[in-house]
Order: C-alpha cells, then sequence, then structure tokens
C-alpha cells in the first residue's frame, strides 16, 4: 500500500517543483478530472462515480462552480387548443402557434 504524504514528498513535490507548479497536489489532479468531465457534458452521478464520493450531492457541493451559470434559453410556452384535453404541443410537436389564454 502507498503512502500518499511520502509518494507526495518524493515524488509529485519533487516533479511539481521542476515543472515550474509548486501548488500543484493531488486534489489539482481530481479537480482536472471533474473540470473535464463535466466540460464533456457529463452528469454529477458520472462525476460522482468517477470521483469516488459517497454522494452526488457531495460531487455538486464541492464541483458546483464548474458548472455553466448560463441558464440557456427560455422555457417555450405550451401551446393548446382551447377546451382540448389532449396534451399540449410544443414547437417540436407540431403547435398550432396559440397561445392558451387564462381568464383572471
Amino acid at each position: 500500500m502507498l503512502d500518499p504524504d511520502n509518494l507526495y514528498e518524493r515524488v509529485l513535490s519533487p516533479a511539481c517543483a521542476e515543472a515550474g507548479v509548486e501548488w500543484a497536489g493531488f486534489h489539482t489532479f481530481r479537480h482536472t478530472v471533474a473540470s473535464r468531465l463535466f466540460a464533456q457534458g457529463r452528469n454529477v452521478v458520472q462525476v460522482q462515480r468517477w470521483l469516488g464520493h459517497h454522494s452526488p450531492s457531495f460531487t455538486l457541493d464541492t464541483y458546483v462552480h464548474l458548472l455553466d451559470g448560463d441558464l440557456g434559453d427560455p422555457l417555450e410556452p405550451l401551446r393548446v387548443n382551447a377546451g382540448s384535453t389532449e396534451r399540449p404541443e410544443t414547437a417540436a410537436n407540431g403547435a398550432s402557434g396559440r397561445i392558451l389564454e387564462i381568464p383572471d
């Protein structure tokens, strides 16, 4: 079994010093993996499993800053035929273009 402290002192720290990145450590690698997985569009459960965290909520709490803060496009309004009991239509499934007016 490897001792992480010994491995850091004997291998990682000298390698980081030689590369000029003395601030880097084992957590830097984990953070890089999380960053790249989220950038590839992986979801929080996939990242949690890759990193071996005990729960997706822990992963999200730790790496939420990596997620895209953009809210994306606004939601499309639901379009229905007045008086219909059928499923609301969207542009994706052939909306008629009318927006249901809901009386006050």
